[in-house]
């Protein structure tokens, strides 16, 4: 296995009813792989619980509602709203963690949003998924997981916001 990898995400688990076949059937990062519904706010991120939790002392929870769907290359994704506190989190950690930008500094900016297929194939899941929307659900902790093999990611430590 490559070199331990840890991501700072915001689950959303109460989500799982209505997204997990999909992410099962098609996502990278499963549930059965001990992911749950999330909006990521930084990967890479190094393994420092304690200063994450000040760089996130500021943040608070807030109602999210995902009222319409995007797509990034293969991947079929939910857009949250709002999404600026996705964004000031992911500022929060980079400011505290300069040596890790957002996905490795592949993209040029951020883009909150939550994966719910992946593949080739999506018009028909974005057809079943956008009848289920707007989806609604509420932010109150972010979750720093670490892969733990392949196919296995753990919950490290959670911060309540």
């Amino acid at each position: 296995m490559p070199a331990e990898l840890f991501a700072f995400c915001v689950p959303f688990r109460e989500l799982a009813a209505e997204l997990d076949e999909w992410r099962e059937r098609t996502c990278l990062t499963k549930p059965s792989h001990g992911v749950p519904p999330h909006v990521t706010v930084l990967i890479p991120a190094p393994p420092e619980p304690a200063v994450a939790a000040d760089a996130l002392a500021g943040c608070e929870s807030f109602e999210v509602t995902f009222p319409r769907l995007g797509r990034f290359p293969n991947t079929l994704w939910l857009a949250p709203e709002p999404a600026d506190p996705f964004v000031a989190m992911t500022d929060a950690l980079i400011e505290c963690f300069p040596g890790h930008p957002p996905y490795g500094g592949a993209f040029d900016g951020v883009t909150p949003h939550l994966t719910v297929a992946q593949g080739d194939e999506l018009d028909g899941v974005e057809s079943e998924i956008a009848a289920l929307l707007p989806l609604r659900s509420r932010a109150t902790s972010v979750v720093l997981f670490e892969q733990v093999a392949p196919d296995r990611w753990r919950e490290r430590a959670e911060f309540s916001l």
